[in-house]
């Protein structure tokens, strides 16, 4: 799904365009992925934290703004539509669910790993916002998954 938006960094304006794993700015292409909590741009990491009006990137601070974004709502399943919430895991990129390592009714810790998402030649850990048990698992290995998709319910 393709979005369109405007950033500003310390009042300078950068238009934005992203579809999947690639974002255009200010015209220019870049492959985007994330490994934990790295932000890779064009397969070079960054550590990115946001705080509040604030972002950080490498240990900078920028003041941050951000128009024209929409949230994307969950997928719907057949039963029904789920809502993402503190207890949903959801695929944070398009890729393919190469492990998972829970089964419904398991009992987990707040940052166990639910599952490993391969996307960009890299894989993605998968962890639970929440201590629970596992009510839902919606993925099996081998599946492909979009970005939002998802994976599992903890409740």
């Amino acid at each position: 799904m393709k979005r369109e938006f405007s950033l500003t960094l310390d009042d300078i304006e950068y238009k934005i365009s992203a579809d999947g794993n690639t974002v255009i700015v200010n015209g220019q292409p870049f492959t985007v992925g994330f490994q934990g909590d790295t932000v890779l741009v064009n397969d070079v990491p960054y550590e990115i934290k946001l705080e509040g009006d604030k972002v950080v990137v490498a240990g900078i601070a920028y003041k941050l703004k951000v128009d024209g974004l929409v949230e994307e709502k969950a997928p719907s399943r057949a039963a029904g539509v789920v809502t993402p919430g503190e207890g949903v895991v959801t695929a944070i990129m398009p890729g393919k669910i190469i492990r998972v390592l829970v089964n419904e009714g398991d009992r987990v810790a707040e940052g166990d790993v639910i599952c490993i998402l391969e996307a960009m030649k890299m894989e993605n850990e998968l962890k639970a916002p929440k201590t629970g048990t596992l009510k839902a698992l919606h993925v099996r290995p081998g599946q492909d998954v979009e970005r939002g998709a998802v994976l599992a319910e903890i409740q």
